[in-house]
């Protein structure tokens, strides 16, 4: 059985994380969203959100979520 030399190109090494910021989608309003959708995943997603997000009141951070946990 002969050998086939590889003519792919090697992979490249993965990239690590960007310097540039996330952007804020804080002040989209999920709930006018799940409304007017009709994109069948964006409406699940916006819904399962609602379901179990009721209030802004409710929302929780934790230290350990942030990126520099990561980065140590």
């Amino acid at each position: 059985m002969a050998t086939i030399p590889r003519t792919e190109p090697a992979g490249a090494a993965p990239s690590g994380p960007s310097a540039e910021p996330l952007p804020d989608f804080g002040g989209v309003d999920v709930a006018g969203l799940a409304a007017r959708t009709d994109h069948a995943v964006l409406g699940e997603v916006a819904a399962l959100l609602l379901r179990n997000w009721p209030s802004a009141d409710d929302a929780v951070a934790y230290y350990e979520d942030g990126p520099e946990k990561l980065l140590h």
